[in-house]
């Protein structure tokens, strides 16, 4: 009787101690631009994968993409804690921090602007606006380009886009508008339609991922050089951060410095694939010219300047080599 007694006594403390295990796991819900299994999906998705690796027992993360909220609501989402993570450009949040487009115009890594404080300096904007703290990113290293259906008229070096309508974000309507071309805000799902009901003619995008989306199919042209850096952003909402134990909060510094390392590595695999998908397509690439480049930045950049001047006269100076 004693002996059942106390196997009792025991199980019954072996089960408390797991609940208790089971209880402090938190479990959070990110929020992506792109499904996971596209370029700028994945790796957000690895992110996720790694950290839930780490993570038993203490945090785990569930993906979703803009299926489960549409991209233009999903930095509300994390600004009003509808979900607990985001991962998307600044583009597509430009309207309450203009100032993080500088990140797409930036000669830097992430490592760098965390060393040099521009990190910081943005994290605080995004704390003080959009409820949400700038945990990590991705995507410096990669140029966006033009794609078209039809050819370019560069024999007009002022306006070689004229008669085009382009597909664009708020990152790069100045520069596009400057070239001759109307531009179209089209949230990444509505671009296939779009370009085969010829309702646009071209579009921005990175190197990356136009196979993933299917835009491949209806591509015929690339504009070279790249132009701006891309920049994916994984935020955290303040509140919820905030509830975290220093065990879980660790755990997420650690990730996004995992991810500061790891990024590099799969950019030059990543790029090299790309290029040969869009050779093996029949993707043309023409060159449009030395001044193309900068013609993009200096418009982008004297842009934030005129509508934010304080703030970016700050960062251009961090944010410039």
């Amino acid at each position: 009787m004693a002996r059942s007694l106390l196997w009792v006594a025991t199980s019954a403390v072996f089960l408390a101690l797991n609940a208790g295990a089971s209880a402090q796991e938190v479990k959070l819900r990110l929020v992506s631009f792109v499904p996971p299994n596209t370029a700028f999906g994945i790796p957000t998705k690895r992110w996720v994968d790694e950290l839930n690796r780490r993570g038993k027992g203490v945090l785990q993360i569930e993906m979703v993409g803009p299926e489960a909220v549409p991209v233009p609501e999903q930095a509300n989402a994390v600004k009003t804690g509808v979900v607990d993570l985001y991962s998307g450009p600044p583009t597509f949040y430009h309207g309450t921090i203009k100032e993080a487009e500088s990140l797409t115009l930036t000669d830097m890594s992430i490592p760098e602007l965390r060393k040099n404080g521009a990190w910081a300096y943005l994290n605080k904007l995004h704390v003080e606006r959009l409820n949400a703290i700038l945990l990590a990113g991705f995507g410096d290293g990669v140029s966006f380009h033009i794609y078209t259906t039809k050819p370019a008229n560069l024999a007009d070096k002022a306006k070689p886009f004229a008669g085009f309508v382009l597909r664009s974000t708020p990152a790069y309507t100045t520069f596009f508008q400057s070239l001759g071309a109307q531009t179209v805000p089209t949230a990444p799902g509505e671009v296939y339609t779009a370009l085969e009901r010829n309702m646009v003619q071209g579009y921005g995008w990175p190197l990356w991922g136009i196979k993933d989306l299917g835009w491949i199919k209806l591509t015929k042209y690339r504009y070279d050089p790249g132009f701006y850096n891309v920049s994916v952003n994984i935020l955290i909402n303040v509140d919820r951060w905030n509830k975290l134990d220093k065990k879980q909060q660790g755990m997420l510094t650690e990730m996004a410095n995992w991810m500061d390392t790891e990024w590099p590595k799969w950019r030059a695999d990543t790029a090299r694939i790309e290029e040969k998908i869009q050779h093996d397509a029949g993707v043309q690439v023409i060159n449009a010219g030395p001044d193309y480049r900068k013609r993009a930045h200096d418009l982008s950049w004297n842009d934030l300047e005129a509508s934010s001047p304080q703030h970016i006269g700050f960062l251009k100076k961090l944010m410039r080599k």
